[in-house]
């Protein structure tokens, strides 16, 4: 065990992977699979030829990250590029500006061909600007099979054929390569991204894409491997998350914007880019605590049962008595009791008391959140559905990071039959915690439903990965324990992967 944990710290200072308790048995198994390649059963032998030949720690390494990618993966990033972000720098980096683009951890390279795709639908490409993509990985037979450019179906699962038949010749019968107007603005290479300093050829980008690639480090390889990288960028330059990392790494240095529904980092030298708001947390639904139009329409009869299905069970957890109120209790005192004292009386199944508390808090103090996401909860529960949003609403507008109430809003409009709303509640609860394995879930069967099958396995997946990591209690929910264990979870999902899959 000691060798195992040595290899592990040795792994994580060349190349920052981070390997917890859960994560120790990948790391030993990909050790025996490499040993019996090998030919070596000491595992401080294997120790010492990792310490002395970087190829085979390389080979290693290769084995503990996944290469899964493939074309336009996360689409609405790709759109936001061609339509809006690209157009703006051309125009304010003109007379005749260049352009460079990187994808950071580009495994096989679907994500920076499809970061050239998205180049070349822009108006005047290669006439009245230009551009490159660089795409850079660690694994050297990744970057070889980047360079062929050549790629089976599989990859295409998210492309619009359209595109495919545009910018790739078909080879086979499922085997498709890149053309040459695409590929000639593509360079490769193989680079860690923890080098010590980069080449003289990454400094001076324009956009980024570092995207499913620091959920290998630590909070401190993350941190500082977000700000090498937005040192890198020419102002106005946009660095890309995916949508599951973005604000882990949020920060004061280089602000998020919000761009639709569309989250990225933007460096700023003073103004952003036109059309652009700085979501220095996420933004507001708005101080008027207004039901959305969208909702006006009479909610559909739901019964109980249908509730249960996505609501979870109220079952109040570590709930003490209150103590008697003096009317010389200051104001948060006071409302902190009522609170306290609506969740006693929630317990007791006493909601219309519960409510009226809950009402007393926000005479009192206004500004209270908890008070508007629990009465959100409850009226969500009584099938009060436009009731909930209105108080969710009101939630946000008082801390536009408030998770509960992004799941809340999801769970209403799910159940409203408004998927289109429902996922976008959801996206914007996995913005604020990535770990809320809930709004994952949630998000999963809202995609089932919109038979949209690879996102809905996507998120189901997950969903898995987060639970078996010990995160079950990260569900979102502050006052209220969820109806099934962690195993029950992880069987539902595995049961509707396999439904998909099928």
């Amino acid at each position: 065990m000691y060798e195992l944990e040595k290899i592990s710290l040795f792994i994580n200072k060349q190349y920052g992977l981070e390997f917890r308790q859960q994560r120790l048995k990948l790391l030993q198994e990909a050790i025996q699979m490499r040993m019996k390649t090998c030919r070596m059963t000491s595992i401080g032998d294997y120790l010492q030829l990792i310490e002395q030949q970087p190829k085979e720690l390389l080979l290693l390494v290769n084995l503990l990250t996944v290469h899964e990618t493939y074309f336009f993966r996360e689409p609405s990033h790709f759109t936001i590029l061609s339509r809006e972000l690209i157009p703006q720098l051309v125009k304010a980096r003109s007379p005749y500006p260049f352009l460079r683009l990187m994808s950071a951890g580009c495994s096989t390279g679907e994500e920076a061909y499809s970061l050239a795709i998205a180049a070349l639908a822009v108006p005047g490409a290669g006439i009245d600007w230009d551009f490159e993509v660089i795409g850079i990985d660690v694994d050297e037979k990744a970057i070889k099979k980047a360079q062929a450019g050549v790629y089976g179906l599989y990859s295409f699962r998210s492309c619009p054929k359209a595109i495919r038949d545009k910018y790739f010749y078909r080879v086979k019968k499922e085997q498709f390569m890149i053309k040459h107007a695409v590929k000639e603005k593509i360079r490769f290479e193989t680079l860690n991204l923890f080098e010590q300093a980069y080449p003289d050829w990454m400094p001076s980008l324009d956009i980024i894409f570092y995207r499913n690639v620091s959920i290998y480090f630590s909070k401190e390889q993350r941190k500082a491997l977000f700000q090498r990288l937005a040192d890198l960028l020419n102002i106005d330059g946009c660095l890309f998350l995916s949508c599951t990392e973005t604000l882990y790494h949020n920060n004061r240095k280089i602000p998020l914007i919000k761009n639709g529904e569309t989250f990225y980092y933007q460096k700023q030298a003073g103004n952003s880019l036109p059309g652009q708001t700085v979501a220095r947390m996420l933004p507001t639904t708005g101080r008027q605590p207004t039901v959305n139009k969208q909702l006006r329409p009479a909610f559909p009869s739901l019964r109980k049962k249908q509730i249960s299905k996505i609501i979870p069970h109220c079952r109040c957890a570590g709930v003490t008595r209150t103590k008697t109120l003096s009317s010389t209790d200051s104001k948060g005192t006071r409302c902190r009791q009522l609170f306290a004292a609506a969740l006693d009386l929630l317990k007791s199944k006493q909601y219309k008391e519960a409510l009226n508390r809950l009402d007393e808090i926000v005479a009192l103090d206004s500004s209270y959140v908890k008070a508007y996401t629990l009465k959100a909860t409850i009226l969500l529960n009584q099938e009060q559905l436009e009731a909930a949003v209105q108080f969710c609403r009101q939630a946000l507008s008082i801390d536009s990071l408030c998770l509960e109430a992004y799941l809340l809003l999801g769970m209403a409009t799910k159940l409203a039959g408004q998927p289109v709303e429902a996922m976008q509640r959801f996206r914007e609860a996995i913005y604020v915690a990535p770990e809320c394995w809930l709004a994952h879930f949630y998000l999963a069967e809202v995609y089932q439903l919109q038979e949209e099958d690879t996102y809905a396995q996507r998120e189901y997946e997950i969903t898995i990965k987060i639970l078996k990591q010990g995160n079950f209690v990260k569900h979102g929910l502050s006052f209220f324990s969820v109806p099934f264990q962690q195993d029950d979870f992880i069987q539902l999902c595995k049961h509707n992967l396999a439904k998909l899959q099928n």
